[in-house]
Formats: structure tokens, sequence, C-alpha cells
């Protein structure tokens, strides 16, 4: 056992995997500690205290394993931490699929990684966060199995499987994977055999994994007794039609463009711009000097295949819209997003050029100085776009903590205001419509410019339903209430002594109907 271990250690401490795993752990914690160590929930978490994450109906079979693996209670700092594990395990993977050879290449996919705001997003629903990022990495794992072994397709299936198993969106992280090897394959000019060599297997794996998922659903939901869900159209997943197959093709490009240019994420400032600028010729100018340097042009079919598997780019990052025509996109279902920095990384590295010895002519040494520069630019521009999203990471959690305090002020009101209302006893059921009348308190979120797009992260209120307020006064205020939920609030919503209330906080903002305490928070019509 001793000696397992040692080679173990040997094996982990090697630079060239230690690098990319620190660079994932240290910068994540330095970037979501204040998360980590705090409670900011949102809406979701209202209900999600303790949950066994079953989400068969959504698809996810797999992911009340991968989270049961912290225990179904929300735990900030354990699956806080597991995530970033996770992601610092991927990271080393990723470079090992890329082959990266700097070691300051292999830190930047580390911090890249731990920073891309997608993350955050997740994190604001941190009690799946642990989950999800495992999902990740098996997402990785199916491409890197599936490229290193001969017949690691088989291991790369069950990888995809599970990953998409656990969060359906993150199948895109695998097919970029694919398709940027196979471009990295056409840029150096490898031969047709060896390119059909890797792309047979990643269309093996992909299709095997595909297979595997829709039969271990399928036996879930039997085992079960339920049905798909839905919502985001997931009960309509897989079918695809002729009529509609057009429009998911336009929605894929569609999206993808709007994303890029204005998605708020990649070009959030003067700063981002440059940084993503730098990156963009980088990739351009080390693409074709590769294609340029390997003659890949003299070969008809390279210059065919790579023109097909850059089109193809699109089509693989938004490739759930093909899963389901309903899709409704948001930030936690783009962290495939962040391997766009990270070719870029990758690339300015492979600027084909080796350094001579002393007796090097003056245009060798120049090749190699000017290697060095796109090298140091890639990764240079890599930091600070990694430094701008640790930035908006933190913004994020910086309103996330003040609609956090806002909402604890404001349901402590509407405690005392409750307790003081004639003909009020407690446990009697309260009708709450959740909408709060914005136009008498303070906005207090400031950070809209920057965090439009970080989903679960925005708002000055953070939560809008009458369960929600419940679960909220329950465990933060020690306070039990009981919603009235279901066709009764609807009554009740559209009742003339309903309409007839003004907004909280006003005197008439509460009364008792009917042995229910009526709670008006919305505005008057």
């Amino acid at each position: 056992m001793d000696a397992l271990f040692g080679r173990l250690w040997t094996t982990v401490k090697k630079k060239e995997y230690a690098v990319p795993f620190m660079s994932a752990v240290i910068v994540g914690l330095l970037t979501h500690m204040f998360l980590f160590t705090n409670k900011l929930p949102n809406a979701d978490a209202m209900t999600s205290f303790y949950f066994d994450q079953n989400m068969v109906t959504s698809g996810r079979w797999f992911l009340t394993v991968v989270c049961g693996i912290s225990s179904y209670y929300d735990l900030n700092w354990v699956i806080g931490i597991l995530s970033v594990l996770y992601l610092a395990i991927a990271a080393v993977f990723i470079s090992e699929f890329f082959e990266v050879k700097t070691l300051s290449a292999r830190g930047s996919i580390g911090a890249l990684l731990v920073t891309f705001p997608a993350l955050t997003a997740t994190f604001a629903y941190l009690y799946t966060a642990d989950g999800y990022m495992l999902a990740f990495l098996l997402a990785v794992l199916a491409a890197y199995f599936t490229k290193k072994y001969k017949w690691g397709f088989i291991g790369g299936a069950v990888c995809l499987a599970c990953s998409i198993g656990s969060y359906q969106a993150y199948l895109a992280v695998t097919v970029l994977l694919c398709l940027f090897s196979l471009i990295g394959m056409c840029l150096e000019n490898k031969s047709f055999k060896e390119l059909w060599s890797i792309a047979w297997r990643y269309l093996v794996m992909g299709i095997g994994g595909g297979l595997l998922y829709y039969v271990a659903l399928k036996v879930c939901l039997s085992v079960q007794g339920k049905e798909l869900d839905t919502y985001q159209g997931i009960n309509e997943m897989g079918k695809i039609s002729f009529q509609t197959l057009p429009g998911m093709i336009y929605d894929a490009y569609y999206d993808f463009v709007a994303f890029a240019l204005k998605g708020n994420i990649f070009i959030n400032n003067g700063f981002s711009l440059v940084c993503v600028v730098l990156l963009t010729v980088v990739v351009c100018a080390t693409a074709l000097f590769c294609y340029l340097k390997s003659k890949a042009f003299k070969r008809w079919y390279q210059t065919l295949l790579l023109l097909v598997f850059t089109a193809m780019i699109p089509l693989g990052t938004n490739i759930i819209f093909f899963m389901s025509s309903d899709v409704n996109f948001h930030l936690l279902m783009r962290m495939q997003w962040v391997l766009f920095p990270i070719c870029a990384v990758v690339l300015s590295e492979a600027w084909p050029v080796k350094a001579g010895g002393g007796d090097s002519t003056n245009k060798e040494r120049k090749k190699v100085s000017l290697a060095l520069v796109v090298a140091c630019i890639g990764v240079l521009a890599s930091a600070g776009l990694s430094y701008q999203f640790a930035l908006m990471d933190n913004i994020a959690y910086f309103n996330m903590n003040e609609r956090y305090e806002k909402t604890y002020a404001y349901c402590l009101r509407l405690v005392d205001r409750m307790e003081q209302t004639e003909g009020y006893v407690h446990g009697m059921p309260v009708a709450m419509i959740g909408v709060v009348d914005e136009s008498k308190y303070p906005m207090t979120d400031i950070t809209g410019d920057v965090t439009s797009r970080i989903s679960g992260s925005t708002g000055d209120i953070l939560i809008y339903k009458g369960e929600q307020y419940a679960a909220f006064m329950k465990h933060y205020m020690n306070v039990t209430i009981n919603p009235v939920v279901g066709d009764q609030i609807i009554e009740i919503y559209n009742s003339p002594e309903y309409r007839e209330m003004d907004s909280f906080p006003a005197e008439n903002s509460m009364k008792v109907v009917d042995g229910v305490l009526y709670i008006k928070t919305e505005p008057k019509e």
C-alpha cells in the first residue's frame, strides 16, 4: 500500500500536474471565499436546505449520486471546496488533453476555469454546485479518455452518460473539446488516417454516451413511476423534426454571436475588451501561421475539414438547442464558453518554432523571439481576463449579500406588523403575494451593469413567493407562518377585499378576512 501511494504521490507532484491544480485551488479560494464563508441564498435555496437532488423528471438521473458525496444539506464550505477541487482536477486533464507545454499556460487554464462567471451563477445555487462541477469534470474526462486511449471511447461514453445525467448542458463541453482537438490536427496537417482514427472514436463515444444516458433515464423513470417534466422542454428532449431543424440551427448561430458580442461576460468594460481582442489576435495569427507552416493548404481535404469543424463550433457550443427546442438559456448553461479563452492560451504557445543553439541565425532568433512574445501575450491577456472575471464574481457576491440583508430587514418588518394586526392568531393561514412594490423602497442593486447576465445574483429582494417567505422566516428568523397556496391564493388575489388594500408598509396593507391574514406587498392597481 505504501508503494502504491508512493507512486501516486510521485505522479501527482509533477509540475505539469501540480501547477494547473494548485492554480485552480488558490485562485478559486481567493475568488469565492466570501461565498463559502457566508450564507448568500437565493429564492430556490429557500426550499433546498435539505434536498436529495432526485431530478429524474428533469432528465438528471445521476445528479442525486454526485451531489450525495457532500450530503444533501446546503453546506457552503463543503460544497464550495469540492466544486473547486473538481475544477482543479478538470484543469489538469484539460492541460493534458491539449498537451500544453508551458507551466504558465497550464496555470492560466486553472485560473480561467475557477473565475469564469458561469461558475458564479452556479454558486448562486450552491446547494447543487458540487454535482454540476463533477458533471463538468466527467464531460472533460469523456473527451480525454477517448483521445488518449485506443479503447478509451468506452470509458468516455460512460463518463459522458453520467455527465449528461447530472446536467445536460455540459454535453457541449465534450463536443467542443472534440472539435478543438480535430481543428488542431488539421492545423498540424495530420494525415487523413490520423484524423479518422480520432474522429471515429469521438463519434462512437458520443453516440454510446447518448444511448447509455437514454437507457438509464428510461430505467430510472420506470422504477420511480415518473415522467419527464415540461420545464425547459425536457419532455420533448431529442425529438427533432425536419421542420424544426432549420430554426434550431439558426438559433444556435444567432445565440453564439449574440452572447459572444453582447453577453456582458467577455466584454464587460474596456479592460476586458482589450484582453479579448489580444486573445482573438493571438488565435487568428497563430492558427494562420500553423496552417501555413505545416503546409496544410496543400491537402485540399485539410482546408475543407478545417472549415467544416470551425463552422460546427457554434452548433457544438449550443448543442442544448438540439436536445430541447423550448430551452431558455441562462448563464449556468454556458460553462463551456470558458474553453474559448483556454484554447486561446493553448494556441498562444503552439507557434511551431524551436530555439537553436549559439550558432542560430538571426532569422531563427527573431522567430524564437516572436514565438515568446505571442506566448506572453496569450498568458498575460488570459491572466487579465481571469482578474476581470474574479472582480465580476465578487461584485455579484456583493449584491447577493446586500440582497440578503435587505430581505432580512424587510421580513422583520413584515413579522412585526403581522403580530400587531387585529385578529391575527399564530399559525393561521397567511395569503401573501410576494412581488414587492419597488417604488416604496430604495433601489440598492447598483451592480446591474456588471452582473446583468449572472443568473441568481441580481435584484433587490431574493424571494417572491409565499412559500419562500415562509421558509426564509422559519430558517433565518425563527418565525412560523402558514402560507396559502394553490387555487385559494388565486381566489384571494382576485377578491375585492385584497384589491382594495394598499401595499405594505401602508396601514391597511394587512387584515384578517374569514380567518386568513391577507398581506399585500405588490403595488395597488
